[in-house]
């Protein structure tokens, strides 16, 4: 809903509305879904690699990771096959622009769960200064280089991950 409010991706009502959307809406869709579920694929990983010895909690965050990694390969494959229908430029500036604006949010995002847990946990003012720190100094490092990662397409993972119809002939 944060992005939503910044323009990001397409609203909720628009998703609502009973008529088909354009090529352009449907790319915009896309490259929101693409960006989101770069992180979100990215954090579960991590989960799954903290918990790893916890048999519960692995399997049900195994499911997750693959839920997310299907997500993934759907997005790259549907852009991809835009690109080749010819919107590459289009794709590539909202790839840029949804992907900066993810960053400022989950920069936003984490600075207020840490002033949030840090006040509920009655954590000392330098602890909670210290992970807004790394909250920050995180959002510096995706500000300048790691925002490439959620804007490169490739091949995806897997092929057809959500058994789409593929196109007749």
């Amino acid at each position: 809903m944060i992005l939503e409010r910044q323009g990001i991706g397409l609203s909720h009502a628009r998703l609502r509305e009973d008529r088909p959307l354009s090529n352009e809406e449907i790319i915009v869709y896309l490259a929101h879904s693409r960006v989101t579920e770069q992180r979100a694929s990215e954090q579960v990983a991590q989960m799954l690699d903290c918990f790893r010895n916890d048999p519960e909690l692995k399997r049900g965050l195994a499911m997750v990771a693959d839920d997310e990694v299907n997500h993934l390969s759907y997005c790259h494959e549907e852009l991809m096959r835009f690109r080749d229908l010819g919107y590459g430029e289009l794709i590539r500036r909202t790839l840029k622009r949804y992907a900066l604006a993810e960053i400022r949010t989950t920069r936003q995002v984490s600075l207020a769960f840490v002033d949030a847990v840090g006040k509920i946990l009655r954590w000392p003012a330098w602890k909670r200064a210290l992970l807004a720190f790394g909250a920050r100094a995180m959002y510096v490092y995706e500000r300048m280089w790691g925002w490439r990662r959620m804007v490169r397409l490739a091949p995806p993972e897997r092929p057809n991950a959500l058994g789409a119809a593929q196109p007749a002939g």
